[in-house]
């Protein structure tokens, strides 16, 4: 996909991508910094600091960072349980973020749950009805008619989607601002399939797309559509962010796959080689960032250690 612009001095045309090279590096900004809260979590586990860590979050941090990215503050999202790195990108608080994690006594779900309501982040509980608080957010922000939209991101299986499905089929006769990203196990459809294909599958009524969920352009593109398609009161859209299953005998790794179709690559390794195939080298930007979040999440832990 890429628009064409004025052919340059040498007379060969020039094109450049619908995402532009500042959005990219959000996007890898945003994957990075998701990483690195997760080797944090996962250290800090390690020593007993925490309760839980993000192991729900590996190897997702793209479909996190690219489908959340350009949600807004009066926008909500619904987290899967254990994946935090959604509400992350949407705007929580590293601090408030590892206070869910932690011991209860360490905890502060006042704080936590008043900054999720600012930041129109809606938490798993046993006592919350996530479905039905989507559908009730939605149904306000289409009321409102003021562009507002409603992300849902649903754990992986037909078990995970079974509440989801009288949401689904509201969203879909109701033309709710609705963006349902729903993780299934799989192998994403290859390059070259048709869009009109894709688009075509149904789901409780819904236009349901697939993508990788490990590829950041990927999912960025069909979310962006989606988002926007939402905005404009035209309904809901249902992703299907596939988890890549592991190769078999029978489905061997494709090495000739582009950098961010290879399921095998780490999703940020990935986006830094199509970064660099853009002409854009994410290294000095990478050291930078990663020391300064570093510093961040030192901060954002120290209560952990009174």
């Amino acid at each position: 996909m890429a628009k064409t612009q004025s052919k340059p001095e040498n007379g060969e045309t020039k094109t450049f991508s619908l995402i532009s090279n500042e959005k990219l590096l959000a996007i890898y900004t945003a994957m990075l910094k998701c990483r690195l809260l997760e080797q944090r979590a996962t250290s800090l586990f390690q020593h007993g600091k925490l309760d839980s860590d993000l192991h729900a979050s590996a190897g997702l941090e793209a479909t996190a960072a690219a489908g959340a990215i350009d949600l807004q503050q009066e926008d909500t999202i619904s987290i899967v349980p254990g994946d935090w790195l959604p509400a992350f990108v949407k705007g929580m608080s590293p601090e408030t973020l590892f206070r869910a994690l932690a011991p209860s006594a360490s905890q502060h779900s006042e704080a936590s749950a008043i900054e999720a309501a600012h930041k129109n982040i809606l938490m798993p509980s046993a006592q919350t009805d996530l479905p039905e608080l989507v559908r009730e957010r939605a149904s306000v922000a289409s009321a409102a008619k003021k562009g507002a939209v409603v992300a849902a991101f649903i754990g992986p299986g037909k078990q995970a989607l079974a509440p989801w499905r009288k949401i689904l089929q509201a969203a879909a006769s109701k033309k709710l601002p609705i963006i349902f990203a729903h993780y299934t196990h799989g192998r994403a459809e290859p390059a070259g399939t048709s869009r009109s294909k894709k688009s075509a599958a149904l789901l409780e009524g819904l236009p349901s797309i697939a993508v990788d969920a490990r590829d950041p352009v990927a999912v960025y593109r069909v979310a962006y559509e989606a988002i926007v398609r939402a905005r404009q009161v035209r309904g809901a859209t249902v992703l299907q962010c596939i988890i890549q299953d592991e190769p078999t005998a029978a489905s061997p790794r494709e090495n000739n796959r582009p950098p961010l179709e290879n399921p095998m690559l780490d999703p940020i390794a990935a986006m830094e080689t199509y970064l660099k195939s853009k002409g854009i080298n994410p290294e000095p930007h990478n050291q930078q960032l990663v020391a300064t979040f570093n510093r961040d999440l030192d901060l954002a832990t120290r209560f952990l250690n009174t």
